[in-house]
């Protein structure tokens, strides 16, 4: 697997974890937004990375 899509998406979760307000109930629209972009762009190179290592 792809460490930097691994890597990326980890970060992405705990972005999107550390986006909620617990007392409110409310979300930072900016952390979430953030958390997932690096969680859809993990993802994307975990994909890219699968698919260049089954053509291989």
């Amino acid at each position: 697997m792809s460490k930097s899509g691994l890597v990326l998406l980890s970060l992405g979760f705990l972005l999107f974890v550390v986006s909620a307000n617990a007392k409110t109930g409310t979300y930072n629209i900016f952390n979430l937004t953030t958390a997932i972009f690096l969680i859809a762009v993990g993802i994307y190179f975990i994909i890219r990375d699968k698919k260049k290592t089954k053509k291989d």
